[in-house]
């Protein structure tokens, strides 16, 4: 079986990830632009509670172990329990996307609640089976958890229909929001690396703001974003995005030749030229022009969206700005800033704080 690079794109959502893929999707690539989060595998394999007992499966003598190095653990497995697994790491967006022909192009918040797509043709029927026939089909009893992933990546490379070039090097999917799926690939799989894409916090309250904004005018609920806005803060949302930047951090000092973290607003400007070059040298890809202007299956799509951030348009009223740098910065803020103190600010603050260290 042919082992694959694999190029993971983290990032908390919204922070351009799927803008990225377009700037990788180069001729030495294949990219995954379904986020059918198969890292998550993993988790499901060898951290959470099994469906099945290891009896019950040997005892129907059609299975496999699957094995992880990092965990030094074996699990036994057979086809059904596998395909129940697949289908709780959003193996049905594939699906999906596959019947109805339609790769997502969610490059901000806008596009993700349109109707926007890329032709995809994909053959998901024979996808499925390669991946049933290489694994259950085989003399092998014993597969590296690497090993299931490069079945997974092979098999979606043969039944990608309409895909411009045959051969590739490098596999490049979104990786899973949650850290610890991040942090377990890195871990267990041998030829990965992450490039994590962090953004301006406030980028990203306001993009969340306008996706909750478009999703309710789609039945007729639409509010003002301020609305939106203001339920953020009153949320965990900022305090966990701040903790998972910190932990990426430290991950990066672990992993310094797997991880390269960079940022929004680095990458999508009119001179990102040099950081899509650090970025280029740190994957070990050829220089090409392809890499500096995005496509969809090597074919010149809309770039807007690598030249502008475009959420960052909203406009949001400065007394919820004056609440939202309260809550990114703490009560130093106002030390500082004195004569930007509001009281009711300061109250919110204290109350949101009190409300979430409970929940």
């Amino acid at each position: 079986m042919k082992k694959f690079n694999k190029i993971l794109i983290g990032g908390p959502a919204f922070s351009g990830k799927t803008s990225f893929l377009h700037l990788l999707d180069g001729d030495e690539n294949l990219v995954n632009f379904n986020h059918d989060k198969i890292i998550k595998l993993y988790s499901e394999l060898f951290v959470k509670k099994q469906i099945y007992s290891a009896k019950d499966i040997i005892g129907n003598k059609n299975y496999v172990y699957i094995k992880s190095y990092y965990k030094k653990k074996k699990i036994v497995i057979n086809l059904e329990a596998l395909k129940l697994i697949l289908y709780k790491t959003s193996f049905a967006r594939l699906e999906s996307n596959a019947f109805h022909k339609k790769a997502p192009t969610h490059y901000s918040a806008k596009s993700f609640n349109e109707s926007e797509s890329n032709k995809f043709l994909f053959d998901f029927g024979k996808f499925d089976y390669d991946i049933k026939k290489n694994i259950f089909n085989k003399k092998k009893k014993l597969f590296s958890f690497e090993e299931l992933i490069d079945i997974y990546i092979k098999s979606f490379s043969d039944n990608w229909v309409n895909k411009r070039h045959k051969r590739y090097k490098n596999f490049v999917v979104k990786s899973s929001n949650e850290f610890i799926d991040i942090q377990y690939s890195l871990k267990e799989l041998k030829k990965v690396k992450l490039i994590y894409i962090k953004r301006d916090i406030l980028s990203l309250v306001k993009s969340r703001s306008l996706h909750f904004q478009m999703r309710d005018s789609n039945i007729n609920q639409e509010k003002n974003i301020d609305i939106y806005f203001r339920r953020i803060l009153f949320s965990k949302y900022i305090d966990n995005i701040k903790k998972t930047f910190r932990k990426i951090d430290i991950l990066k000092k672990l992993y310094k030749n797997k991880i390269y973290i960079t940022s929004l607003e680095k990458i999508v400007n009119q001179n990102n030229k040099q950081e899509l070059i650090k970025i280029i040298q740190f994957l070990n890809l050829k220089k090409k022009k392809i890499y500096f202007y995005p496509t969809y299956n090597c074919y010149k799509a809309k770039e807007d969206h690598v030249l502008n951030v475009n959420d960052d348009k909203t406009i949001i009223s400065k007394n919820l700005l004056n609440l939202f740098i309260l809550r990114c910065y703490g009560i130093f803020y106002y030390i500082k800033n004195i004569n930007k103190i509001s009281l009711i600010n300061l109250f919110l603050y204290f109350y949101i704080k009190t409300k979430n260290f409970f929940l």
